[in-house]
């Protein structure tokens, strides 16, 4: 994969939805604000993403009440906080549903919010300037050719988002985290977001194992340690209450923490272990540049 030259290497790339869409985008006036709300890991399973959004909250000065951790993540407080921020990271998984598109969901701490209530009057989002869903499956959607793309990042451009950056299939965590956080990098240096798109896209696939090893894996080791340690605690909480379907929760949970750390002490080891398109490419810039 090293050696491979790929489209975003000649360009920028940015899609559309439809040009309907994006001349709803163009309308809208520019917001110079930078006030960043984060939604991180509603339900809790996400051995990375607390390392991600605790890394953007500390760049962007984000304040406890702005960032929605966990089963605090309700789909109440998600919308108070859509509306008072310009820029909304939101870090969970969400489910595509190509059948019946408007019943794609982002999960969240109490339940759902789906493409269907995302494209209501009721929110709407006239001061969000972008949004980055690192969450699974947020761009997918099947079409026939005469249809507009129908998915939950349209559904935030439809709801006032100038930007929306995407994810086209089932993305890795740990690559995720990553990639957020060299975007929001060239964000902050004044790129724009297709070119701080591309720009975290070429690092992440160009990082070798030494660099991992040397710049992330102490600082991710001790963070999914934290992480397992916790997990383990709400494991034996569930089983002395005697509440057994916590407790399958939280026994996945602990496996697949596990999993991930003999992952971080094998990376290292690799020479490019992010090269696999399937790990950076299945993000996409859409709405304004």
């Amino acid at each position: 994969f090293t050696n491979t030259t790929y489209l975003c290497d000649r360009f920028r790339i940015r899609l559309v939805p439809s040009c309907q869409i994006l001349h709803y985008c163009h309308q809208r006036p520019a917001i110079p604000g930078q006030e960043m709300g984060i939604v991180e890991d509603a339900t809790e399973d996400l051995p990375f993403t607390s390392f991600e959004c605790k890394t953007l909250a500390e760049m962007y000065d984000v304040p406890a009440e702005q960032r929605l951790q966990g089963r605090n993540a309700t789909v109440k407080s998600y919308h108070t906080l859509a509306q008072q921020v310009h820029i909304l990271h939101s870090s969970h998984h969400a489910q595509s549903n190509p059948i019946k598109p408007l019943k794609s969901e982002l999960r969240l701490g109490d339940g759902s919010l789906t493409l269907g209530q995302l494209l209501t009057p009721g929110w709407r989002m006239p001061n969000l300037s972008e949004v980055f869903a690192s969450a699974c499956e947020v761009n997918f959607t099947v079409t026939k050719v005469t249809d507009d793309l129908l998915s939950l990042a349209t559904g935030f451009l439809c709801a006032g988002a100038r930007s929306v950056v995407s994810t086209q299939w089932s993305v890795d965590d740990l690559a995720s985290a990553l990639l957020a956080i060299f975007y929001y990098h060239g964000r902050r240096s004044g790129m724009s977001r297709s070119q701080a798109l591309q720009q975290g896209q070429i690092k992440l696939r160009n990082l070798t194992g030494k660099e991992f090893a040397d710049n992330y894996q102490r600082q991710l080791t001790e963070h999914l340690e934290q992480k397992l340690k916790e997990a383990k605690a709400a494991k034996q909480n569930a089983k002395d209450q005697g509440d057994q379907e916590e407790l399958d929760k939280w026994i996945k949970i602990v496996d697949k923490f596990e999993i991930q750390r003999k992952r971080l002490e094998s990376l290292s080891k690799d020479d490019f272990p992010f090269a696999d398109p399937f790990y950076w490419a299945g993000f996409v810039s859409q709405g304004m540049a």
